[in-house]
């Protein structure tokens, strides 16, 4: 056990109390030298609030934290395996009620301590890190509880009630069982609803609900003073409207009570493909239009097509015969440019299927794509829903996973796109062999609440730009700068573009991403979280900068 770290942070803590004697009693021997004068120990009223709560870490919470750093490698690295920072300590929690302790037991400490909550692990460049501080494992909730933390009701407006630490893919499958599903799901369904939630949760579906803090009805949220609060739009929602998009600064999801409806069993994958950008963002804000009355399409999603070694990748979950790649392949090849391509998919069953072959032929005879490019095939729902786990699943034992992920995910202004592609598709991108695909979709800002803190371009219609990097070859470090090229792209011609899953080291940058949203964001942080100790590794807040 690393005695010198587990003194730094967890020992501290201790002073001011009045069992004393029973916490040492947990410390290994070593640790019991330590001097605590009687002096420093106050006597607290054993009916008052503070006693209890000591009582209850006493005996249960201090139990639960360990400094082993056999225990806090695995939390040392993300999903982005692009930097390492051990946790000061882990702590793992039985229930919300544990979690609530500990960060009310810091808050009220002379020497407060950071707290970090950690969830799947799938944040990219260490947001999550506290190697001074605890680091909640949110999943030992999901694991401490004899019954489901996941609870679906069916009824006029069906919901699933979830704990912060569960998996999208669990709600779906709870869902499912009674003929439902989330409104909207990322592209990926292994994060966690807390996780999301904290950022905004988008896919080629937002079109339709809103990204999923949108479609969220209620939520459990332990603040930076260790209070629990139940807030909705109608009760505690400043609350609310803070947590969700916030990045962790203003309390802890612990629940989320999350918009349902009706599941088809079926999906209808089209793909459309385009040398013209112009006539690619023309059909794919019609397909997402709310003037769109056929509403055929329930996923709309889009990608960028940089080089002809990028052909191959793309038949990965969905299916082509081998003429149809060796087209495609003669496409790109001869085309100097990027291509592009929409993915549109119909959800459908056997009581929509009828009308479902006729609304796509009326609404593909509307679309500008290349003639003798349009391919669609049909699978079960779920598999399209699931398809990038069963990506992973191909690429994991084959070292491709694991690997640093040096991603960068952009809102564009509809406005700007044009010179976004012309500046970087077609600049510095061109050409580009890097692994890992390039998607460009357009959203709704009306479907986006502004009350809430997640961050979008000024305009009704902007677009998703992500560079989802794989570093294969070892080649982080230079796709890490082609990432920092394009941001300055971004900044040097004043594109107008806001990153989403941000990642900045100083205030001044958070304070431009956060645009006129920043004094708000401010002013909650010193509302909900006024000693800074919630998720430092966002580098937003330190305590002197808030106070």
């Amino acid at each position: 056990m690393d005695l010198q770290r587990l003194s730094s942070v967890i020992l501290p803590l201790t002073i001011l109390l009045t069992y004393t004697s029973f916490v040492l009693s947990l410390l290994p021997e070593a640790l019991q030298t330590v001097e605590i004068s009687s002096e420093t120990c106050t006597t607290t009223d054993p009916q008052s609030s503070f006693a209890t709560d000591f009582d209850n870490l006493s005996k249960s919470i201090f139990s639960k934290i360990t400094a082993d750093p056999a225990a806090a490698l695995p939390f040392a690295t993300d999903f982005g395996n692009l930097s390492e920072s051990t946790p000061g300590a882990v702590f793992y929690p039985s229930s919300p009620d544990d979690i609530a302790a500990l960060v009310r037991f810091s808050y009220t400490n002379p020497k407060p301590f950071p707290i970090s909550q950690r969830g799947a692990g799938h944040s990219m460049y260490g947001q999550t890190f506290v190697p001074d501080g605890v680091l909640i494992d949110m999943s030992s909730l999901g694991r401490s509880q004899v019954d489901s933390r996941i609870t679906v009701v069916d009824g006029p407006v069906p919901y699933a009630d979830a704990g912060g630490e569960q998996l999208w893919i669990d709600v779906l499958y709870a869902a499912l069982k009674l003929g439902l599903m989330p409104r909207t799901l990322t592209d990926y369904l292994y994060p966690t609803i807390g996780g999301t939630l904290s950022n905004a949760g988008i896919s080629g579906r937002v079109f339709k609900h809103g990204p999923q803090i949108s479609n969220v009805y209620e939520l459990d949220v332990i603040t930076g003073t260790g209070e629990t609060v139940t807030c909705s739009r109608e009760m505690n929602s400043d609350l609310y409207y803070a947590a969700l998009g916030g990045l962790g600064q203003f309390g802890v999801i612990t629940r989320a009570r999350i918009a349902l409806e009706p599941a088809r069993k079926m999906a209808r994958w089209v793909r459309l493909f385009y040398t013209d950008v112009k006539l690619l963002m023309k059909d794919q804000e019609k397909l997402i239009s709310t003037e769109n009355n056929l509403s055929v399409f329930d996923f709309v999603g889009g990608e960028v097509l940089l080089s002809v070694r990028k052909v191959s990748a793309i038949s990965t979950s969905f299916k082509l015969s081998e003429s149809d790649i060796e087209k495609i392949t003669r496409l790109v090849a001869e085309y100097d440019g990027p291509v592009y391509f929409i993915d549109a998919v119909a959800y459908y069953d056997d009581t929509t299927v009828p009308s479902l072959d006729q609304n796509i032929k009326s609404l593909l005879e509307e679309l500008h794509y290349i003639s003798g490019f349009a391919f669609s095939f049909d699978m079960p729902l779920f598999d399209f829903l699931n398809r990038l786990y069963y990506q992973e699943l191909a690429r994991r034992p084959l070292g491709l996973w694991l690997v640093p992920h040096p991603w960068l995910d952009l809102f564009v202004p509809k406005s700007k796109v044009l010179e976004f592609k012309s500046r970087v598709f077609e600049g510095i991108l061109n050409g580009n062999t890097a692994a890992g695909p390039v998607l460009i979709f357009p959203m709704n800002r009306t479907k986006w609440d502004d009350k809430m803190s997640a961050v979008t371009p000024n305009e009704e219609i902007f677009y998703a730009v992500s560079l989802l990097w794989s570093a294969i070859a070892n080649d982080s470090i230079i796709l890490t700068d082609l990432n920092n090229q394009v941001v300055n792209i971004c900044e040097n011609y004043n594109l107008g573009c806001k990153k989403y899953l941000p990642r900045y080291t100083n205030q001044e940058d958070w304070q431009k991403q956060f645009g006129e949203k920043w004094s708000e964001f401010v002013s909650r942080k010193k509302k909900y979280d006024p000693k800074a100790l919630l998720s430092p590794g966002q580098k937003i807040f330190t305590p002197l900068e808030l106070n």
